[in-house]
């Protein structure tokens, strides 16, 4: 359900059949000093899922948006009245996706150290970097949340066709 422009900008690998939910084009409003983004709602989107998925009871659908939320939810609701039952969201989207697997789909190293707390008589037992916990324990938390407030699908369609 991602945008093409967020499709084409960070993905290294492509998911196979994506069917964009809204597009997000941007312009320069000059009165704001700020870049706007306009949301879009692609109100083909149904149409086009049921196209690529024709039989609800036995095609695996997995959603995945952003950051797992606002616009996966829409959709798995939505297929969901419309009698899918193998259906599934990407929990954290795609930006836990990307945090977590790297362009050839093999786990990163997510930097998160630990401890090892074993005795085995050669030491004192805490296996560290000799940094001490504030500095072992610091983990950079990065978030990873999509800010836009996204708009309700059917409502954006029928505003658009109105």
């Amino acid at each position: 359900v991602r945008p093409d422009y967020k499709r084409s900008d960070r993905e290294k690998f492509s998911f196979p059949n994506p069917v964009p939910f809204f597009s997000l084009p941007s312009r320069w409003d000059s009165e704001a000093q700020a870049k706007v983004n306009k949301q879009d709602p692609n109100p083909k989107f149904l149409e086009q899922v049921k196209a690529l998925f024709p039989n609800a009871e036995e095609d695996k659908i997995v959603v995945m948006c952003s950051d797992g939320r606002q616009r996966s939810i829409q959709v798995l609701m939505m297929l969901d009245e419309e009698g899918y039952v193998n259906i599934a969201g990407l929990k954290g989207g795609f930006n836990m996706w990307d945090a977590t697997f790297d362009p050839k789909v093999r786990r990163r190293n997510v930097g998160l150290a630990k401890e090892v707390y074993t005795h085995d008589a050669d030491s004192c037992g805490i296996h560290a970097s000799g940094a001490g916990f504030q500095m072992v324990d610091k983990i950079e938390s990065v978030d990873r949340k999509d800010y836009v407030d996204w708009e309700d699908w059917e409502e954006a369609v029928a505003k658009k066709s109105a």
